[in-house]
C-alpha cells in the first residue's frame, strides 16, 4: 500500500468508553444526594433504582470513575424497615386490580390531603376508632342499621324539615330544662296519660277546655 492511498481512508469512529460494573458497600450520603463508596468513589442513585441505600448495604454500581451509578441494592446491612423513594411525584398504573397485604399492619401517613375517589367504598374490621377535630359529612341518604348507640357529648343541634321517630319505648332523664316551643301540640295516649308536678301551671290565653267522662278535682 502506498503512501497516497491512505489519504482516501475513513478514519473508525471513537469507541465509546467500556461502563464497568462492580459491587461497592455504601459509606454514606453527600449534600448533592451522591452516595459515598467504600473506597472513596461516588454515585447517584439510578432512576430504576427504587430501594434506597443506606449505609452498610452492598450495592451494584456502574459507570466511570466520579460519575456512577448504583443500580441496585444487592444484600441490606440492617434488617430495619426498608424504604422505596423517589426524587418527585409517583403513581402506580395497573389494568387489574391491586392489592396490598400487610401482615403487622399499613399506615398511612402524609402532612397534607388524603383523597379517596371511587365508585363504591367498603370497609370491614372488628373494631374501629376515629379522631377528629372537625367532620363534615354531605350526603342525599344516610342508612345505619345498629345494634346499640351511645353518644355523649356537650352539645348537641338538629336542623332539619321532619322528624319521624318509632320506638317501643323512650325513656328521658332532664336534670335542668326540658322546653317545647310548637306552633300546634298534639299529645295523645292510647292508654293511661299521668302529669305529676309539685306545681303544675294551664294557661290559656283566650279557652281553657276540659272534657270527659268524669272529671275528679282536688
Amino acid at each position: 500500500m502506498h503512501a497516497h492511498d491512505l489519504q482516501n481512508v475513513t478514519p473508525l469512529p471513537a469507541r465509546a468508553p467500556a461502563i464497568a460494573g462492580a459491587i461497592a458497600t455504601v459509606v454514606g450520603s453527600e449534600p448533592d444526594g451522591r452516595w459515598r463508596l467504600e473506597g472513596g468513589g461516588r454515585a447517584r442513585v439510578a432512576a430504576s433504582c427504587l430501594l434506597c441505600p443506606e449505609p452498610g448495604d452492598r450495592v451494584w454500581v456502574v459507570g466511570e470513575p466520579g460519575e456512577g451509578w448504583v443500580l441496585a441494592v444487592l444484600e441490606r446491612a440492617q434488617p430495619g424497615p426498608a424504604t422505596l423513594s423517589v426524587p418527585g411525584d409517583l403513581r402506580l398504573r395497573t389494568e387489574g386490580r391491586l392489592s396490598l397485604d400487610a401482615a403487622q399492619g399499613l399506615d398511612l401517613s402524609t402532612p397534607a390531603d388524603l383523597r379517596v375517589s371511587s365508585d363504591g367504598l367498603q370497609v370491614q374490621a372488628g373494631s374501629a376508632k376515629v379522631v377528629l377535630r372537625e367532620l363534615s359529612v354531605l350526603a342525599r341518604r344516610v342508612f345505619a342499621s345498629l345494634a346499640e348507640v351511645t353518644r355523649v357529648g356537650r352539645v348537641l343541634e338538629l336542623l332539619v324539615e321532619r322528624v319521624t321517630q318509632r320506638s317501643q319505648h323512650s325513656v328521658r332523664a332532664i336534670e335542668g330544662v326540658d322546653a317545647t316551643r310548637a306552633g300546634t301540640l298534639d299529645l295523645r295516649a292510647e292508654g293511661r296519660a299521668n302529669i305529676q308536678a309539685t306545681h303544675a301551671l294551664v294557661n290559656g290565653k283566650e279557652l281553657v277546655k276540659m272534657d270527659g267522662g268524669q272529671i275528679h278535682l282536688g
